[in-house]
C-alpha cells in the first residue's frame, strides 16, 4: 500500500513537470468541438476547472480533457484528424504543430480511458513524431484508425481485467512499445502492455512484453458518434489537401523490422596485441551464448555462467521510473526457455562489443574481463513480430579454463 501511494505521488510529480513542459505550448490550438454529448471538461495544467465544453470550442495543449460517466466528444484536429473521446477517458495534448512540414509533431498522452483516433496528416506523413503515450506503453502509428485504452487500477478492478494499456487497431496498424520491445498490431487486432506490479520481485524482462490478445475485449464499444468518423476524416484530410497545406508531401513508408535469421556479432575487431585478447575472448562468448539461445541449447547456455552467478534486469515502466529485477542463474535459464518456447524466427545480433581487463595489472594472468554490448533482437512471439533493443553488461571471469560470468546486467534502450 505504501508503495502504491509513493507510486501515485511519483506519477503526479512526473504529471506535473510533463504539464510544465506542454504549457511552453499553451495558448496553441490543437482541434475544435465537433459533437458532444454529456459532460466533457477541461483543466488547466494546476487541475484547475476552466470549463465546460460545448460544441464549436476550441481546445488547446497542455489542457487536460476529462469525459464523464456518460460524457463523449468527437475532436477534429487541425491536421485533419480525429479524437473520439470515450465515457470516463483524461488525456492531455503535450505536443502538436501542423504546418505541413517536416516540424509537425503530436504527442498525446492518455492518463485513463479510451480514446478513437483517426490519424491526421501527422500520422501519415511525420511517423516517427507521432506518439500516443500511456502509463505503460508508447503507441506509433502508420496512418491508423485504432482505439487505445488506459485501463487505470480502479478501471482494471471495476472491469476484471488486467491493468495496462489495451490498443484495438480499426484500420492501417500500430507498434505497441513497451519495456524496450515494439509489437505490430494490425488491423483487426488488439495489443496489450501490462502495468507493473509491486509484487514482481523475481522475473524476465519477457514477462512483460506486449502482447497480442486472442479476441477484442468486451469493454471496446462504439462511441455515440462512430458512424459518421471514417467519413468526416476522408473529408477533412481531402480539403486539407486542397487548401495546399500538403503539398509536396510523399506518404512514407513504414520502417521494416529486422530480417536477421541467425545471432551474429557484426562489430569489426579491434587490434589486440599480446596473449590476452579481451575482445576475442568476449566475442568468442557471446557468440556461444547467442547460438544456445537460438539453438535452444539449454545446457550450453546454463554452463556459461557461475553457479551463484546473479543477474540484473533494468526495465523503464510507463512513468519512466527505472525498475529494476534480478533472478539467479537457475531462474533466469528456466524463465529464459520458457519464455522462447513461445518464439519462433528468433534472431540477434550484436553492432557494439567492448572488452577490458577487469585489473590491468593483472594482464598476466588474463583471467577477469569486463564486457559491454549492445544486442538487437528480433522475431515471432504467438504468432506476433517484436524487437528488443538492450544493453547487456558481464563480468566474467577464468575457471579451470574455462570462461563463465558470475555478474550481467540488461537494460533496455
Amino acid at each position: 500500500m505504501k508503495y502504491q501511494k509513493f507510486i501515485g505521488i511519483l506519477l503526479a510529480f512526473v504529471f506535473s513537470l510533463l504539464c510544465v513542459g506542454a504549457w511552453a505550448q499553451s495558448g496553441q490550438r490543437f482541434g475544435s468541438v465537433y459533437k458532444i454529448t454529456g459532460l466533457v471538461v477541461v483543466t488547466d495544467g494546476t487541475g484547475k476547472e476552466v470549463r465546460e465544453l460545448k460544441q464549436g470550442d476550441a481546445v488547446f495543449v497542455g489542457e487536460r480533457l476529462r469525459a464523464a460517466s456518460t460524457g463523449e466528444a468527437v475532436i477534429r484536429t487541425d491536421d485533419a484528424g480525429i479524437i473520439a473521446v470515450r465515457p470516463n477517458a483524461a488525456f492531455v495534448m503535450e505536443q502538436f504543430t501542423a504546418n505541413g512540414n517536416a516540424d509537425d509533431a503530436l504527442t498525446l498522452r492518455i492518463l485513463t480511458g479510451a480514446l478513437r483516433m483517426i490519424t491526421g496528416w501527422t500520422g501519415y506523413y511525420n511517423k516517427q513524431s507521432h506518439r500516443i503515450v500511456t502509463p505503460s506503453a508508447t503507441v506509433g502509428i502508420r496512418g491508423t484508425d485504432h482505439e487505445p485504452y488506459v485501463l487505470s487500477p480502479e478501471l482494471s478492478v471495476e472491469l476484471q481485467m488486467p491493468e495496462g494499456t489495451y490498443n484495438k487497431v480499426n484500420s492501417g496498424a500500430t507498434v505497441l512499445r513497451a519495456n524496450g520491445v515494439e509489437l505490430d498490431v494490425d488491423a483487426g487486432r488488439v495489443g496489450f502492455a501490462p502495468a507493473a506490479q509491486e509484487s514482481r520481485q523475481r522475473s524476465l524482462m519477457t514477462v512483460l512484453m506486449p502482447t497480442l490478445l486472442e479476441r477484442v475485449p468486451g469493454f471496446f464499444v462504439a462511441g455515440a458518434f462512430d458512424n459518421e468518423l471514417e467519413t468526416l476524416a476522408t473529408e477533412d484530410m481531402a480539403s486539407a489537401k486542397r487548401a495546399g497545406k500538403l503539398d509536396g508531401k510523399v506518404l512514407a513508408e513504414p520502417t521494416p523490422a529486422s530480417g536477421d535469421a541467425a545471432s551474429s556479432i557484426t562489430m569489426n575487431k579491434p587490434v589486440e596485441t599480446g596473449a590476452c585478447k579481451p575482445h576475442a575472448i568476449a566475442t568468442q562468448w557471446l557468440q556461444e551464448l547467442d547460438d544456445a539461445v537460438v539453438n535452444k541449447d539449454g545446457q550450453t547456455f546454463l554452463d556459461k555462467f557461475d553457479g551463484n552467478a546473479d543477474v540484473v534486469a533494468r526495465v523503464r515502466d510507463g512513468s519512466g521510473k527505472i525498475v529494476e529485477l534480478t533472478f539467479t542463474r537457475d531462474e533466469m535459464v528456466k524463465s529464459t526457455f520458457a519464455a522462447f518456447a513461445q518464439l519462433s524466427n528468433f534472431a540477434s545480433r550484436r553492432p557494439v562489443v567492448k572488452a577490458s581487463l577487469s585489473v590491468p595489472a593483472r594482464l598476466a594472468q588474463c583471467d577477469r574481463i569486463d564486457v559491454e554490448s549492445i544486442v538487437i533482437e528480433s522475431g515471432n512471439r504467438n504468432g506476433t513480430s517484436y524487437r528488443t533493443e538492450t544493453l547487456e553488461t558481464y563480468q566474467l571471469v577464468k575457471r579451470s579454463g574455462v570462461w563463465v560470468a558470475i555478474h550481467a546486467t540488461t537494460s533496455t534502450r
